[in-house]
């Protein structure tokens, strides 16, 4: 009496071999991922969806010997935990049953279902006079099937999985509301599972490459286990970035002053100094640090003159700070510290000018009103030290630099260890 049967999917109409017929409850179609109940006899849609990422290892249907039985790969699990993702082969043998093949980070285990279950409970457990230690306990999701199973399965089903190790055999407890099953992981070579069951040939490890857990191979610091290399790939990556950024941007020229700025007056104008800029094109940045003040801004208009061509490059710059209370308490808001950068001027001797005007905050003072506090009755006004050099640092790119590399590897560890 054969075991197979063909069923045809009610979703796109393939014809598909059920090889275990009897004892298969739920059927993946290979053509389009519709999940079917075989158990009926007019097999009854559960689901349907295409599928969009069913790149397995090893292809159902394939036969390999492993333990001098013959196995055929009749289903395939795609499932994930909060810091993992692998594979898992269901294995069918008609006289020896059922059996787990899992791959992850391209090593491979063979599992087998226990019928006597371990003792204990907690860190330790007991099994066959042998004593198991937990290594870890989480949620795992079933994201893709594929092929037939014994039980019914489907996306998005839960279980709370533990695994006890001892040395390199492992015990894992699967649990859900219904039942908790036990199996037997023990390691296997890789070259016998790849020579038994013909692996694909994009998920065979290559010199200088890692698996990761979808069994994909690519370049080192993408692995599973290659996080720390991203990030350090990333930091060196931003090392030589500042250096290169400093180096390309010198050499660093100067000019700086001092001025008073009247509040409430008309805008002055001012010369900083003369700067020459000796590269091609160079960035200039102007700081101004303000003595102490509150509820004042002074607004900045730079202009960089060219000596020769009298062409002016003109840059708005602010200081300002405010202070007060409300109902949550005392606030403030600003800086007595602003900073203007040019990005790429051109080579030249610069002229540096700076248009000042000073207002308050809600108001303006009246016209010659004296300096808080000041017994001279010296009108009111705020000292700006302004320092103009070139080959400013571009922290700006630096930072769209650090984003750029940093983006990644940090979103991986978010989602790997998110909720």
């Amino acid at each position: 009496m054969t075991l197979a049967r063909a069923v045809t999917c009610p979703s796109c109409g393939g014809s598909i071999e059920v090889r275990a017929a009897g004892y298969t409850v739920t059927l993946a179609c290979r053509y389009c991922g519709s999940v079917l109940d075989v158990a009926h006899e007019d097999v009854r849609l559960i689901t349907a969806y295409k599928r969009a990422n069913a790149n397995f290892a090893i292809e159902l249907s394939t036969r390999g010997t492993l333990f001098d039985v013959e196995w055929e790969a009749i289903g395939a699990l795609r499932r994930r935990s909060p810091g993992a993702i692998w594979q898992e082969y269901l294995l069918f043998n008609p006289y020896a049953g059922y059996r787990w093949l899992v791959v992850a980070d391209g090593e491979w285990q063979f599992g087998t279902m226990l019928l006597d279950r371990p003792d204990g409970a907690g860190a330790s457990i007991e099994w066959r006079g042998e004593t198991y230690t937990l290594d870890d306990d989480a949620t795992v999701e079933t994201t893709t099937v594929l092929g037939e199973f014994y039980w019914r399965v489907s996306r998005g089903d839960r279980v709370q999985c533990a695994t006890f190790a001892r040395g390199s055999d492992f015990l894992s407890r699967e649990a859900t509301a219904d039942e908790v099953t036990w199996t037997q992981l023990v390691p296997l070579d890789r070259r016998e599972v790849e020579d038994a069951f013909a692996v694909r040939q994009r998920y065979k490890p290559r010199a200088g490459l890692s698996a990761n857990r979808h069994g994909f191979f690519q370049a080192p610091g993408t692995g599973d286990n290659d996080l720390p290399m991203m990030f350090l790939m990333a930091l060196g990556a931003l090392l030589v970035i500042a250096i290169i950024q400093y180096v390309m941007s010198g050499p660093r020229l100067c000019a700086n002053n001092r001025f008073d700025v009247a509040v409430g007056a008309a805008t002055t104008t001012h010369k900083i100094g003369t700067i020459d800029v000796t590269r091609p094109w160079q960035f200039v940045t102007i700081q101004a640090d303000s003595n102490d003040f509150s509820n004042r801004w002074v607004d900045l208009d730079y202009s960089l003159v060219n000596r020769r061509t009298q062409q002016s490059i003109d840059a708005y710059g602010i200081v300002e700070f405010y202070t007060g209370t409300d109902s949550d308490g005392r606030w403030t808001e600003g800086s007595h510290h602003g900073e203007t950068q040019f990005a790429g001027v051109p080579r030249g001797s610069y002229d540096v000018y700076v248009d000042t005007g000073s207002h308050g905050w809600p108001v303006d003072p009246p016209a010659n009103a004296t300096a808080p506090n000041n017994p001279w009755s010296v009108p009111e006004a705020i000292s700006v030290w302004f320092n103009a050099c070139t080959s400013g640092y571009s922290w700006g790119l630096f930072w769209i630099f650090a984003i750029l590399l940093l983006g990644a590897p940090c979103l991986i560890l978010w989602w790997r260890h998110r909720g």
